[in-house]
């Protein structure tokens, strides 16, 4: 074999030699570049929406207001019961005058969280200064003596209970007209009734019987003869359901709480 080929094969031998190295080299760096520890894997950053999203859903605090738009049939008592709200906090939130009429369509807001509590301010009282009164009052043996003598005593002195019920059957329109016939129910008197369960009837017997429903102080409603639904037009308005009509001139309508105590009489006129 001549040296000429000897060193041709040591080339070959040689460069193939190289060729593995580079290539063992190449192979290393590109594992290294691809296999990454755990630990140093990054975390995408949250996005505008996601961070939007979450302080949506964090700003709405359970049992926060929302707002109801009156449909028919709706009252007071009613929406109270459905929502589980004092009635007295949706007619403070909204400012009803008259908690008996309600407009269809008018937004209400149920507070369902409750009336925001109002902290109240303490203000300093001056101090009272020993002031002479320009006369001398009456001693309490003077003022009796005076009573006597105009023939009054304590006892005949009349008392009004604070908060007395004065619901009236104030009047009965239409009697005779099944179309027009209706019982006018007025509180005259200071304090929030509840008539579930009260009665209304007539001479022979037919009665009407009031569901979820409550009168305030200085409204009225109208229970119509006829047939129709709660609440329609107005909140005040109750429907019967006869078809005929059931009042007739000099007959007693006669207005009963669930005790069946007589509240009040009225008499068709």
């Amino acid at each position: 074999m001549s040296v000429q080929n000897l060193l041709t094969r040591k080339q070959i031998l040689l460069i193939i030699g190289v060729n593995a190295a580079i290539s063992a080299v190449i192979s290393l760096i590109v594992g290294l570049l691809l296999i990454r520890p755990a630990g140093v894997a990054s975390t995408p950053a949250p996005t505008r929406a996601a961070t939007a999203t979450a302080g949506a859903a964090g700003v709405t605090p359970t049992g926060a207001p929302i707002v109801h738009i009156v449909q028919s049939g709706d009252t007071i008592s009613g929406l109270a019961f459905k929502y589980d709200v004092p009635e007295e906090d949706i007619i403070a939130a909204n400012n009803l005058q008259n908690p008996n009429f309600l407009t269809l369509g008018t937004e209400l807001i149920i507070p369902l969280g409750g009336l925001p509590q109002i902290t109240p301010t303490w203000t300093p009282q001056p101090t009272p200064t020993e002031t002479p009164i320009p006369f001398e009052p009456p001693s309490a043996d003077l003022t009796a003596t005076a009573l006597a003598e105009a023939g009054v005593t304590a006892t005949s002195l009349p008392t009004v209970p604070v908060g007395e019920s004065l619901v009236e059957i104030t009047e009965v329109i239409g009697p005779g007209n099944a179309d027009r016939e209706a019982v006018v129910i007025t509180n005259k008197g200071k304090q929030r009734i509840d008539m579930q369960g009260w009665i209304l009837t007539d001479a022979e017997g037919n009665a009407y019987t009031f569901l979820n429903f409550s009168l305030w102080p200085g409204g009225n409603v109208m229970v119509n003869s006829r047939m129709g639904q709660d609440g329609s037009p107005a909140v005040n308005q109750l429907y019967w359901g006869k078809l005929k009509p059931i009042w007739a001139l000099g007959e007693l309508a006669t207005l009963k709480d669930t005790a069946g105590q007589v509240v009040a009489t009225f008499t068709v006129k």
